[in-house]
């Protein structure tokens, strides 16, 4: 019931988002960073909590979860293929980027809140909402990240149900809501 409600909300908050100029969305992503950074300390003690690692280890990880929303931010605003071109004799072709909508994404346990920042941040640029599966040894993180941010993005645009793959996960891959599924882990 709580993956069902957590992608309504996704499907509801998708038009909004993807109606964002790729600016907007990068000043959004950028947010993020800067909320993260704010509060870098906080998650670096938590994911220390969440996984046992070392706090050295833990600071790589925060600081490289700030750096990916920093580049996802830019590569939103540089793309680098042309929009529009003659690619066939006589016919002219025009890319067209468009959200796919709803994105299922399951998280491993090992780097908690670096795996969801590799996969949020490339979700929230392409303009697509997102509900996220982090493990259910090591949610810790990923929770707190949702809660730091939530008041940045659209009620609906990020949504976390913890669980375990079985019932949460396997739900998120059978959604018919759900365009894509984003797994790391076994």
């Amino acid at each position: 019931d709580d993956v069902d409600r957590a992608v309504a909300a996704a499907v509801a908050a998708a038009p909004g988002w993807a109606r964002l100029t790729p600016k907007t969305r990068s000043e959004t992503l950028h947010r993020i960073a800067d909320r993260i950074g704010e509060h870098a300390e906080l998650l670096i003690r938590l994911e220390s909590a969440n996984t046992g690692k070392p706090l050295s280890v833990s600071g790589d990880d925060v600081n490289a979860t700030i750096d990916t929303f920093r580049f996802m931010a830019g590569a939103l605003r540089a793309t680098t293929s042309l929009a529009a071109g003659t690619y066939a004799e006589d016919h002219l072709s025009v890319i067209l980027r468009e959200p796919l909508g709803v994105i299922g994404d399951i998280t491993p346990w090992n780097y908690p809140l670096l795996m969801a920042a590799w996969k949020i941040a490339p979700i929230l640029a392409a303009a697509n909402t997102l509900v996220i599966k982090p493990s259910e040894q090591t949610p810790l993180t990923t929770l707190k990240l949702a809660e730091l941010v939530g008041d940045l993005l659209p009620a609906g645009v990020l949504n976390v149900v913890p669980g375990t793959g079985p019932v949460v996960g396997a739900r998120l891959a059978e959604h018919p809501d759900i365009a894509m599924i984003a797994l790391t882990g076994s």
